[in-house]
């Protein structure tokens, strides 16, 4: 198995501009409104007060991916970001891991493509 590729959060937004974002989240809502994408609800692991971890699991095109993200308000308080985390991405053929990616630039990017596709 060839070494898992890990793409930091400047790594994120040097590939996909905000235009790419906003397309890719309306091919994702038209592809899971089509049946093609399953996305069992979000599990939240509460750890108060300080905040919560959550799992968001999703399978489709050949792919099993899970979003796993903190929030914990607290954290700028310590020089930390609120939320951190990582997306794992594996091949639902093999169950191979893909890629790792850091989850705050693809939860920035993903935030404000969802409001630019509503708004559309």
């Amino acid at each position: 198995m060839s070494e898992l590729p890990v793409y930091d959060h400047d790594a994120v937004i040097a590939a996909i501009s905000p235009l790419e974002a906003i397309e890719f989240v309306r091919d994702g809502f038209i592809r899971h409104a089509h049946g093609e994408w399953e996305m069992p609800p979000k599990v939240y692991l509460d750890v108060a007060p300080d905040g919560d971890f959550r799992a968001m699991p999703a399978k489709g095109g050949g792919l099993a991916i899970l979003k796993w993200a903190s929030s914990f308000p607290g954290n700028p308080a310590h020089g930390l970001p609120v939320v951190m985390g990582a997306i794992l991405v594996s091949s639902t053929s093999d169950a191979r891991p893909l890629a790792l990616i850091d989850v705050r630039a693809v939860t920035a990017l993903r935030t404000g493509a969802v409001a630019a596709v509503a708004a559309q």
